[in-house]
C-alpha cells in the first residue's frame, strides 16, 4: 500500500484503521508525507505496532508521492494507492487478491468507489458487472484510488507521470491514473473492473467549496483530462470530450441553472486547454 498525504491526520488514521481490519492484511504500507507539520508522523507512529507501516517524505505532487512510495516498497506482488480520504471494507484486499488469482494475465484491476450515507462519491459512473476495460470504459469504470496494480505491470509500464495529477507543477491537475492504465493497455496488458472490490470515499471538503473554488477545481481537473485525451485518443474523441460539456452547459442554461452551466463551461474550457496545451485566463485560485 502507498498513501500520499498532506496534513490530514484524522483521515489518514481512519484509513490505517481500515487496513488493520482487513481479513487479508497488507505486507507493507508506505505513507508518503508531503506536509510541513508533525501530525502525520504521529499517526504513523501510533500504528507501527499494529501495521507494517512506515513514513517517507517527498516533494509536493500526488504522482511524485506515489512514485516515491513505489520506490520505497519492499518485496510485493500487488500495490494499491488509496487516497487519505478513503477507507477499505474488511474484505477489500481479499477480494482484490481473489480477482488477481482468477485472472493471472491481468496487469491491474479497478474496484468500485462508493460514498458514505448522504454523501455520494465524486466518481459515480462505475459499471455494475465485472468486465475487461478498453480505451473508452477506462474513463468511466476505473480510478486510481480504487486500482490494484501487479508489480510486473509497473515495472514494464513505469509509474505515474509526474507532470499529471493534483499538486503537479504543470496545469494538468488530473488524469495520472487513466494515463497509466492506457499506457498499460497499449503495451498489451489486460485491465479489469470488478465491482466486488469496494472502496469508501469520505470527501469531507467538497460540500464546503464555494462556487468560484468549485469552478476552479473543475477547470484544473479538466485540463488533465484534455491532456490525456491528446496523448491517447484521436481527434474525433478529442472533439467529443469537449462537445459533451458544452452541450450540457447550453442545456443547463436553457433550464435556468446558471451555476451548473458555468461549471460545465469550465470543464469544456479546461479540456480545450489540455488538448491544445495552451492555458487561457480564467477563474483565479
Amino acid at each position: 500500500m502507498v498513501v500520499s498525504t498532506i496534513g490530514r491526520p484524522q483521515l489518514l488514521d481512519r484509513l490505517l484503521a481500515s487496513l488493520h481490519e482487513q481479513t487479508l492484511r497488507p505486507s507493507d504500507v508506505v505513507v508518503v508525507d508531503q506536509s510541513d507539520d508533525g501530525d502525520t508522523r504521529k499517526v504513523v507512529d501510533s500504528w507501527m505496532d499494529r501495521l507494517p507501516v512506515r513514513r517517507s517524505t517527498s516533494a509536493r505532487g500526488l504522482s511524485i508521492g506515489r512514485n516515491v512510495g513505489i520506490a520505497a516498497l519492499g518485496d510485493y506482488d500487488f500495490v494499491a494507492f488509496p487516497d487519505d480520504d478513503t477507507s477499505y471494507l474488511p474484505d477489500t484486499l481479499a477480494q482484490a487478491a481473489a480477482a488477481f488469482a482468477s485472472a493471472p494475465a491481468v496487469g491491474a484491476i479497478s474496484g468500485r468507489l462508493v460514498g458514505t450515507p448522504g454523501r455520494p462519491a465524486q466518481f459515480t459512473s462505475f459499471a455494475d458487472r465485472r468486465m475487461r476495460l478498453d480505451h473508452r470504459t477506462v474513463w468511466t469504470s476505473a480510478i486510481e484510488n480504487c486500482c490494484f496494480f501487479r508489480r510486473a505491470f509497473l515495472r514494464a509500464v513505469g509509474g505515474f507521470d509526474e507532470d499529471l495529477g493534483v499538486g503537479a507543477a504543470s496545469p494538468w491537475q488530473s488524469g495520472e491514473g487513466t494515463d497509466l492504465l492506457l499506457r498499460g493497455m497499449k503495451a498489451g496488458w489486460p485491465i479489469l473492473f470488478d465491482p466486488r472490490i469496494v472502496i469508501v470515499e469520505y470527501n469531507p471538503e467538497l460540500p464546503s467549496l464555494g462556487e468560484r473554488a468549485y469552478h476552479v477545481k473543475a477547470r484544473r481537473y479538466a485540463r488533465g483530462t484534455g491532456r490525456v485525451f491528446r496523448r491517447h485518443h484521436g481527434i474525433g474523441s478529442q472533439v467529443r470530450v469537449v462537445v459533451r460539456p458544452l452541450a450540457a452547459a447550453a442545456l443547463s442554461l436553457a433550464r435556468g441553472r446558471r451555476a451548473l452551466a458555468l461549471w460545465y463551461l469550465q470543464r469544456a474550457i479546461g479540456r480545450i486547454e489540455g488538448i491544445t496545451g495552451r492555458v487561457l485566463s480564467g477563474p483565479r485560485e
